[in-house]
């Protein structure tokens, strides 16, 4: 009986615990870049990042602002040559500065692949020691009827 209720409260645990893992699997496998003083004159206005956009995704763009404190908006984004698309400028800016995350695991072959499937992979060794732990309760509970 005590197997069976360690391996429910420990799935319970284990399923509160899972937004930790993957936030933590993120900020592995991110950085954090800054490109101020960016040419903003137009809306929209396409910029050229420093460093390519995390997965290539306009979602990895932490925040733009232009030299006016106005917010602008990320709408499209060229992997092959590092250009956002931006728009929301307004006049008199001049300038914008883009925070954006970037790979941090480039320089470490294969292993952004690794942290990226490791909370799926420990997930489900918990879980199966959990579900095992489970199993074993119920059956030590079938031999004492």
């Amino acid at each position: 009986m005590g197997r069976m209720l360690v391996g429910i409260i420990g799935v319970f645990i284990l399923m509160m615990l899972f937004p930790m893992m993957m936030t933590a699997c993120h900020e592995i496998q991110t950085d954090d870049r800054t490109d101020s003083g960016l040419a903003c004159t137009a809306d929209p206005m396409d910029v050229v990042l420093t460093t390519a956009l995390w997965n290539d995704d306009t979602g990895s763009v932490i925040s733009a602002v232009d030299s006016e404190g106005n917010v602008l908006a990320a709408t499209a984004y060229v992997s092959a040559t590092k250009t956002l698309t931006v728009t929301g400028w307004v006049t008199p800016a001049t300038t914008c500065t883009i925070v954006y995350e970037t790979d941090a695991l480039t320089s470490f072959t294969g292993f952004g692949a690794i942290v990226g499937i490791s909370p799926m992979l420990l997930w489900m060794a918990f879980i199966g020691g959990f579900l095992y732990s489970i199993y074993s309760g119920v059956k030590g509970l079938k031999g004492g009827f």
